[in-house]
């Protein structure tokens, strides 16, 4: 005879990870001087974003877009000039298993960048990090309710969240800043930024507006005596609408990521403006909760005897998408053979994520920092730079942990000369997560009804070993809850689910 059963359809989910893989992606660009023109690289950038992963079977393809960015000098060395290319690349990754129906999220990480100069032309080269993750899910059918006479059962509550709805945007954010008239700035060189959601609105009519914040540095040539290079830093609100698709949750959640910075410099007759477009990529989730109460074991009394049988499962429990940021300051030792350092032009850190843990309730972040500094010297009109890189450890608080997509960058960096043969560089360090929470539950998907039920007399006093529930004393000698709290005044105010101390003594009978 079949067990009259209740049962609730829940969204199962596991991750599936790609390895990541390195590539290499190069650029190549004529300089426009001469042949026979001494050329002084001061500082080299690349910048790689994901345009998207296919997969096909176990094999899973990420397309992305590398841009290059360099200060330099030619002919007169005195004149810092900057150059941009952008190189387009594809990598195939192994997936351990194939999902046709699992969306992908590709990730790429500069690791390291260098160029150098040879026949006139500039060779750039970026090392990257491109890996995938993606999110696997399935319908259960789990049992909520035992609908048997003398039906023991554990119950857990269980939140599942998921992902309904969303959308993506690519938006442009503009910006005019008057530049001093004391910065004799001649012309817009090099522009980086990093972007701060601060609001996101709507959701219910299919359209969420972001907004945010930009954290804009922008390098500039110029005419001052002794400062061909300034550094100045802005910030730049951005507001974008996203087109929904999906369901509408009880719940939006958003991330804004800078693609791409263009400058350049307008000079009137009485003032000079910088115009700034930064290119953004706006992502926003509408995420919905489905909260249960799930039977994770059972078992009869009396003459009843039922097995359960199921499997353990992984689900949701938690979307993450967060953004933080910490103060950091490096200091900057130069070699003994450096030229010394009389005034410091600017300063630039790129960070490479090396390792992460959670730890205290704070995520402990190790990495590489690449710190450039360009800097006059005493006795030279011609600008230098000293490159080193550092590793550093720095405590991001919030609920992101070692398992979610990690993104690091660096904003707001300035630098002091210190002494003449140092420098302190100071840095705001955002840290970008994104990823879900999954934890394993075991899950009762079906119970039968067993012949031959243990209708023997017990009389038992039973010493609770270490990790043990009231279910397991329970499940042990076929006794309802009730039964034991009636012997038991330790146990009246337990429930199944409760741990029990080790050593305590429990008193179990039946006739």
């Amino acid at each position: 005879m079949s067990v009259r059963l209740q049962r609730e359809t829940i969204e199962s989910a596991g991750r599936i990870k790609a390895s990541a893989q390195q590539t290499v992606v190069e650029a190549e660009v004529p300089l426009p001087g001469g042949l026979r023109d001494e050329v002084r690289l001061f500082y080299t950038e690349a910048q790689a974003v994901p345009q998207g992963a296919e997969a096909v079977g176990n094999r899973l393809t990420v397309n992305g877009r590398v841009t290059f960015r360099a200060l330099y000098a030619q002919g007169d060395l005195t004149h810092v000039h900057s150059v941009e290319e952008m190189r387009d690349f594809s990598r195939p990754l192994t997936l351990p298993r194939a999902d046709a129906a699992a969306q992908y999220t590709p990730v790429c990480e500069v690791t390291s960048v260098s160029a150098r100069v040879f026949n006139g032309r500039l060779l750039m080269r970026a090392e990257l990090n491109v890996s995938a993750e993606g999110l696997e899910t399935r319908q259960v059918n789990a049992v909520t309710a035992v609908e048997e006479p003398g039906a023991q059962i554990l119950r857990e509550s269980l939140t599942v969240q998921r992902v309904v709805g969303g959308g993506e945007a690519q938006g442009l954010a503009r910006g005019e800043f008057e530049i001093a008239p004391a910065l004799q700035a001649t012309e817009a060189l090099i522009g980086s930024g990093e972007a701060r959601v601060e609001d996101i609105l709507g959701g219910a009519d299919g359209r969420a507006t972001v907004t945010g914040t930009i954290d804009l540095t922008v390098c500039l040539a110029s005419d001052m005596p002794g400062r061909p290079l300034v550094s100045t830093q802005y910030s730049l609100p951005f507001e974008q609408q996203v087109t929904l698709s999906g369901e509408a949750g009880e719940m939006l959640s958003a991330s804004a990521r800078v693609t791409d910075v263009a400058v350049a410099l307008e000079t009137g007759e009485n003032a000079q403006t910088l115009r700034a477009e930064v290119s953004l990529r706006v992502q926003v989730q509408s995420l919905s909760e489905q909260e249960s109460s799930i039977v994770s074991d059972v078992f009869g009394v009396g003459e009843v005897t039922l097995a359960p049988t199921g499997e353990r499962m992984s689900f949701c429990t938690g979307c993450v998408n967060e953004q933080t940021a910490e103060s950091g300051r490096l200091q900057l030792m130069l070699p003994e053979d450096a030229p010394r350092i009389k005034t410091v032009l600017a300063a630039f850190v790129q960070p490479v994520l090396a390792g992460a843990a959670a730890q205290g309730g704070k995520l402990q972040a190790d990495m590489l920092l690449r710190a450039t500094l360009v800097y006059m010297t005493e006795d030279s009109g011609i600008p230098v730079s000293y490159t080193a890189e550092e590793p550093v450890r720095m405590a991001f608080g919030g609920s992101m942990d070692e398992n979610d997509t990690l993104f690091l960058q660096a904003s707001r960096v300035e630098a002091t000369a210190v002494a003449g043969d140092r420098a302190e560089v100071r840095y705001v360090m955002a840290l970008h997560a994104e990823g879900v929470r999954c934890a394993p539950r075991f899950v009762v998907t079906d119970v039968v009804r067993e012949e031959g039920a243990d209708t023997q007399p017990v009389l038992a006093l039973y010493r609770v070993q270490g990790d043990e529930r009231l279910w397991d004393i329970m499940k042990r000698y076929r006794l309802p809850l009730a039964g034991l709290q009636e012997l038991n005044d330790s146990l009246a105010a337990l429930d199944a689910s409760a741990a029990l101390p080790a050593g305590l003594e429990i008193v179990a009978y039946r006739r």
